[in-house]
């Protein structure tokens, strides 16, 4: 099969819109030429035309910024991601296609129709800022991924990757190596932080612009969200999951023998309970062999989806492309140690199949993954299976007592991600957009005591995360995503009738039928509610977290 590129698709479309037309005979068409004129639109019929070929646009230059992202993590340069981000930017800041959606809102009687009116709305919000800033926008995440992308620590004499620096936290039982090894974190925040303010005062201008409270209300809301409820559920997941850190913090400092456990102590007492006994059940080389026996035994048959899957040392956990909404996927994620490795490979081979497994027949506008706590939730949904204890029995060749305690330890692991990374990361964040001209490194600090019970150390730690300036307020969307995992196997085995998932045949069927298989053409939390019999809730989270088995 050839492969052709991006570039040459769109050359193709415009030579396809009849070149040696006049500009009097392309206004009377009734197609959308490429970044043309509104032509006339009087009937549904006519907007109908217009979203089809408005839709095949913003597919085409998606598809393509798909392609090149995946390129920019793999470390291929040069790419074409600036190029890309430009061109669909340019694209949504059309004033004259925004008003063409918002003068229809409302007034269409085909359903899907209006569906993808209310889709297109939200995407094109940005036109209601400047330009300008649009584009600056665009270019500084590019220059600041990359950036981020090719920026190694100073520790032990090397330069060294963050996956890297992580296995030092987990691995190593020198204490102070993993204090120095903690203390590193500082040198990301001093290189990344101007270019991180950067964009955040950006993406500020810009939700402002939009009408929204400030850039945190405009990106949680585009998601379905809601600044004042999600500051809510932060501090309610604070609050009843408090004594569960406070009782894993007393267990470290016990088991450590210290006198205070810090936050560079728990990566390593966690990874200590996962290879007692001298086995380690999360073999990395038997990883990608069981994601697939795991993916048959529930019933998404692996063998029949297009998914490229590659095991690289990125500067995340891992991270997905839905390269080809509806046929292929591809997927990057690090070489870590332990479970760590099997629930980041479980993850994002839960995203790649969100992307494979859409109803290819939806117009293009409804053709692409959930929205991200959706998103994120059902790929979690998946990620739990990794310490799973019915699983890790047959799997791993554990006793049914070990494998016990191995998923206590990895919903353990659940709850200092969401309180460390997740919590503690979104609530900063949301409070930085109050004043961005703060002391947020104070502001990073108190929330550190908040959400790990513990002091930070002194020094310049906000900046750690460059996903504030890359992805604004993404963070956010792991809380609600695990809220929506657990409620998603809750009903699930309350359907199925059964406790073990693990080797359930049906689950596949059941999120593909009413989470993949409909695209967009109904509103992710229209799809909780339909699929679960209830509307997102916490409840489900904290029976899950509360159920590890002691």
């Amino acid at each position: 099969m050839i492969r052709m590129h991006p570039f040459a698709i769109a050359t193709l479309i415009l030579c396809a819109t009849t070149p040696h037309a006049s500009a009097q005979q392309i206004e009377k068409s009734p197609h959308l030429a490429l970044g043309g004129k509104v032509p006339l639109i009087k009937t549904e019929a006519q907007l109908r035309t217009f979203l089809d070929d408005l839709e095949a646009q913003r597919f085409l230059l998606t598809t393509g910024l798909g392609i090149e992202s995946y390129h920019q993590w793999l470390g291929n340069s040069p790419h074409l991601v600036s190029q890309f981000t430009r061109l669909n930017n340019q694209l949504l800041g059309r004033k004259d296609y925004a008003a063409v959606i918002e003068r229809w809102l409302g007034k269409v009687k085909d359903s899907q129709l209006a569906r993808r009116l209310d889709v297109q709305r939200t995407d094109f919000l940005i036109s209601r800022a400047n330009p300008q800033d649009i584009l600056t926008l665009g270019e500084s995440q590019v220059k600041l991924q990359d950036a981020v992308l090719a920026f190694r620590y100073s520790f032990g004499g090397k330069r060294v990757t963050m996956t890297e620096l992580g296995e030092t936290l987990r691995l190593q039982p020198d204490r102070t190596q993993r204090r120095e090894a903690f203390l590193a974190n500082a040198q990301a925040a001093k290189a990344n932080k101007g270019r991180i303010l950067a964009c955040m005062r950006l993406n500020d201008r810009i939700g402002r612009s939009q009408g929204f409270l400030n850039g945190a209300d405009a990106n949680l809301q585009i998601q379905g969200l809601n600044r004042r409820q999600a500051l809510k559920d932060l501090e309610d997941f604070e609050r009843s999951t408090r004594p569960m850190m406070q009782e894993l913090l007393a267990q470290v400092r016990r088991d450590l023998k210290l006198d205070t456990a810090q936050a560079w102590d728990i990566d390593y007492w966690l990874h200590q309970q996962e290879i007692k006994g001298g086995i380690d059940p999360w073999s990395r080389e038997a990883g990608v062999p069981r994601l697939k026996e795991l993916m048959t035994a529930l019933g998404f048959e692996p063998e029949k989806r297009m998914i490229g899957l590659d095991v690289r040392d990125v500067p995340v956990g891992g991270i997905a492309f839905p390269t080809r909404p509806a046929f292929e996927s591809r997927l990057l994620t690090n070489p870590f140690s332990g479970s760590e490795f099997y629930i980041t490979l479980f993850h994002e081979y839960g995203h790649a199949l969100h992307g494979v497994l859409i109803n290819p027949k939806l117009p293009p506008g409804l053709l692409n993954v959930d929205p991200a706590p959706l998103s994120e939730g059902v790929a979690e949904c998946l990620g739990h299976f990794a310490y799973d204890h019915n699983w890790l029995a047959r799997a791993a060749g554990v006793s049914t007592e070990r494998a016990a305690q191995l998923e206590r330890i990895g919903k353990l692991q659940l709850l200092l991600w969401l309180r460390r990374t997740i919590c503690l990361n979104s609530w900063v964040e949301i409070r930085a957009y109050d004043n961005l001209n703060a002391d947020l490194d104070a502001l990073y600090a108190e929330g550190f005591r908040k959400f790990m019970l513990c002091e930070l150390p002194k020094g310049h730690f906000f900046g750690m995360i460059e996903v504030y300036g890359t992805s604004p307020l993404y963070l956010t969307s792991y809380l609600y995503g695990n809220m929506v995992a657990t409620q998603l196997r809750a009903a699930m085995k309350s359907e199925f009738g059964v406790e073990d998932l693990s080797s359930e045949s049906r689950v596949g069927p059941w999120i593909s039928k009413h989470i993949f298989f409909p695209g967009l053409s109904i509103p992710w939390s229209k799809k909780i509610l339909l699929s679960t019999g209830k509307p997102l809730g916490v409840d489900a989270l904290s029976k899950y977290l509360d159920a590890a088995p002691r």
